[in-house]
C-alpha cells in the first residue's frame, strides 16, 4: 500500500506531554475532591479534557476544564519533540508525503501551547477538537480531515500512541500506526497497521 497522507495525534505522539498533562489533571481533580490516582488519568490522555472528567464521573467539569487549560499551557516551555520525530517530519515531506495533525486540542490551545514547534502548527492539514462535535475515539476528526482536506482514505494514514487513536482510525476505516515511542506499554496495538519502536522506523515502513 502507498500512502500518501500522514496524519499525527499530537501529545504523547509528536511532543512528550502526557506526564506533564496527567499531572495537572490529578492535582487540579484533587483540588476538587476527587481522589483519582496520576496512572488512571494517564490512561485516558488521548481525548478531550472535558470528556476525561465526564468519564472519572467528576462534576464542576467546566470550571476544572478551564483551570486544567491554564495550568497545562503554563508548562508549554517544558514540552519537547519525540527523538526523532523532526527527522522524521522532514523525510516524509522530502520523500513527498502530506503530513497533517488530528489532535484533541482545541485550536485556542494549539495556538497557544505550541508555538515553538512550526513543524505543527504550519502543518497542511490540522483537525483540531473545535472542528467536530464527536471526538475520538469517534472516527468523525479523522472523517473531517478526509472530506475537508479531500483526502483519499486508502491513501491516508493515522499515527497515535492511545488506544482511543486506533479506535478512531478503526471507526474511520483508515489505516494505523502505533506511536509505540509514546504509547503506555500495556496499550494492545495488534490491530494496527503498523507497529514502529521509534518514529525512524516508520519512514521507512512507509516508503519502502
Amino acid at each position: 500500500m502507498t500512502y500518501k497522507n500522514v496524519l499525527f495525534d499530537v501529545d504523547n505522539t509528536l511532543i512528550d506531554s502526557a506526564a506533564i498533562a496527567a499531572e495537572v489533571l490529578h492535582k487540579i481533580t484533587a483540588k476538587y475532591g476527587y481522589d483519582v490516582s496520576a496512572a488512571t488519568v494517564r490512561g485516558l490522555v488521548g481525548i478531550p479534557t472535558d470528556k476525561i472528567l465526564k468519564r472519572l464521573k467528576s462534576g464542576h467539569v467546566a470550571e476544572m476544564t478551564a483551570e486544567i487549560t491554564t495550568a497545562i499551557g503554563e508548562h508549554k516551555d517544558e514540552l519537547t519533540f519525540f527523538t526523532g520525530i523532526q527527522s522524521l517530519l522532514a523525510e516524509l515531506k522530502s520523500a513527498g508525503l502530506n503530513t497533517g495533525i488530528v489532535t484533541s486540542r482545541t485550536s485556542a490551545e494549539v495556538a497557544s501551547d505550541l508555538g515553538a514547534f512550526p513543524e505543527i502548527t504550519s502543518s497542511n492539514i490540522i483537525v483540531t477538537a473545535d472542528k467536530t462535535t464527536e471526538h475520538k475515539p469517534s472516527g468523525a476528526p479523522l472523517e473531517y480531515a478526509v472530506q475537508h482536506y479531500n483526502l483519499t482514505k486508502t491513501e491516508t494514514i493515522y499515527v497515535g500512541d492511545a488506544i482511543y487513536d486506533l479506535q478512531a482510525a478503526q471507526n474511520a476505516n483508515m489505516a494505523f500506526a502505533s506511536a509505540t515511542w509514546g504509547a503506555l506499554p500495556t496499550t494492545d496495538f495488534s490491530a494496527a497497521t503498523f507497529q514502529p519502536q521509534q518514529p525512524r522506523d516508520l519512514f521507512v515502513m512507509l516508503t519502502k
